[in-house]
């Protein structure tokens, strides 16, 4: 007997010819995205770069300190566990020492270069073992028998020739090269290129905070980047994707941290929300805030600010909003609060991700091709949401996918209701 597969039902031989085939695209959406990016001034590490960091990370050998002395990534791995930080000093000195004809020399510039010492001990047996510290802690070991033999290491390099005797050098004179607003320029420029959810700064400087507010903006509107700010009292982007956080918490053991450093753990809990609301989400380890009156609550949520509040022995977040407040027609209220922001981030990037994908260059714009991108949204982008009780079911007759006004153009509309959490309860109660 014949068989095979067929294109046309044209064959000569009785027989059984069997196509395999999918009636749809196994598409699947990346994961979520929970990076943070974090502007920071350091005093140790590669200048102006970026480096992705996790609570595994190596802080001391990478920005010079322990975890819980770098206060926003401290707060930010609260709720998230990849940041991507900026180093925004440059310019510094490198701490060095010479000693027995062996110089040694900071890795990297800064005043943190300045914790750096050197132990050389000279063995019987003509080797030398040199031990290097940092901050009073080895962190490498070598024994050598001669200068080629001696390696850098992650906190110095080495040049001259072995020393004969036991000697002990104390590095000095690192200096930190200064942030400027160009740092926070070529910081904002290279974010151009990176993958990351939410943009992290806290600073007392508006012109900052405005450049990268516009970023976000541009981003926003010509690239279909669905990123955020989180910054510190700063209302006047009045835009969906801008926080603005208004004051700070106390932590346990009476650690106070301003607006500035309290923003970093929002950032964190935004990017990880998902479709989840923030609304009285508890700020972890606090035990006070910046206790604001009644009255002063009400002002600040009204001018679009993230209020931390006290509440039954815990902090939280009043209301999970944005700086959204010039309402139109197209444009209401609900873009103001963050839930539903990140629910309609969500439709736009994974709609973006599947077509990009799928369907650019590799579909036919006929009514075949636009009815499998339609099957497609549905399933992959939609449907998923409405599980998750993100969305309200939807009627698929709502959404209609056309030719645009040029050949290779696809026309959507859809009419979607996304869900909001609850917050306000209002409740009569008949006395009998």
């Amino acid at each position: 007997m014949a068989g095979g597969t067929w294109k046309t039902q044209n064959k000569i031989r009785p027989g059984a010819y069997i196509n395999f085939e999918t009636n749809s695209l196994n598409t699947t959406t990346p994961d979520s995205n929970t990076v943070v990016a974090i502007p920071i001034k350091l005093d140790w590490g590669e200048a102006r770069k970026f480096v992705k960091v996790t609570p595994n990370t190596k802080f001391k050998e990478v920005l010079g300190k322990n975890l819980n002395e770098i206060v926003p990534l401290r707060e930010a791995f609260k709720a998230t566990s990849q940041v991507l930080i900026f180093n925004l000093n440059s310019g510094g000195n490198k701490a060095a020492a010479t000693g027995g004809g062996l110089t040694a020399t900071a890795k990297h510039a800064g005043s943190d270069g300045n914790k750096l010492s050197v132990v050389v001990t000279a063995n019987l047996d003509g080797t030398a073992t040199v031990k290097t510290y940092f901050d009073g802690d080895i962190v490498d070991t070598q024994t050598v028998a001669t200068i080629a033999d001696l390696q850098p290491n992650p906190f110095v390099t080495f040049s001259g020739q072995l020393p004969t005797s036991d000697i002990t050098l104390t590095l000095s004179g690192g200096t930190t090269g200064i942030a400027t607003n160009d740092a926070y320029a070529e910081f904002a420029a290279g974010l151009d290129t990176q993958d990351f959810k939410v943009v992290a700064v806290g600073t007392d400087d508006p012109t900052v905070k405005a450049l990268l507010a516009l970023k976000v903006k541009e981003w926003r509107k010509n690239y279909g980047k669905n990123v955020t700010l989180v910054t510190n009292s700063y209302n006047a982007a009045d835009h969906e994707g801008v926080v603005s956080v208004l004051n700070g918490v106390t932590l346990e053991g009476n650690e106070q941290l301003s607006a500035k450093d309290a923003l970093y753990w929002y950032a964190a809990a935004y990017a990880s929300a998902g479709t989840s609301s923030l609304t009285y989400a508890e700020y972890p380890g606090a035990v006070d805030c910046e206790r604001k009156t009644h009255e002063e609550i009400e002002q600040a949520l009204k001018d679009g600010h993230i209020v931390y509040t006290f509440n039954r022995d815990s902090v939280v977040v009043e209301q999970d909003i944005n700086t959204f407040r010039s309402f139109t027609p197209t444009k209401n209220q609900d873009f103001r609060k963050n839930k539903i922001i990140r629910e309609m981030d969500i439709v736009s990037d994974n709609t973006q991700y599947i077509y990009s994908k799928y369907f650019i260059g590799k579909v036919n714009n006929n009514e075949d091709g636009r009815n499998l991108f339609k099957k497609e949204i549905m399933k992959s982008v939609l449907d998923p949401l409405v599980r998750v009780g993100a969305l309200e079911p939807y009627n698929p007759d709502e959404i209609v996918v056309e030719q645009g006004d040029e050949k290779n153009a696809v026309l959507v509309n859809a009419g979607l209701k996304f869900v909001d959490a609850m917050e306000k309860l209002y409740m009569t109660i008949a006395c009998k």
